[in-house]
């Protein structure tokens, strides 16, 4: 079994037989192309998350407005009975 030594510029050294260097970096390549592909739909994905948290914050503002004005006549319909 014959094994090459091959430096990369960041000082690694790797000992390995050429065919496993080139299997790995087919499979490192795919791997890459695979996650560029993937961030279009994380993008997308992300978006309509964002999307989503915008309307849930509008729909606990528009209800909680609605809680607070039923709040504010229970009160003000207890302070009333409680005048006469």
């Amino acid at each position: 079994m014959v094994r090459e030594t091959f430096k990369y510029d960041g000082g690694s050294i790797i000992i390995m037989r050429t065919e496993e260097r080139d299997e790995l970096l087919i499979r490192m390549d795919e791997r890459v192309k695979t996650v560029f592909n993937k961030m279009d739909q994380f993008e997308t994905l992300f978006t309509n998350h964002l999307a989503h948290h915008e309307m849930w914050e509008n729909d606990i503002r528009t209800q909680m407005r609605w809680w607070v004005g039923i709040a504010f006549i229970a009160a003000g319909g207890a302070g009333a009975m409680g005048m006469m």
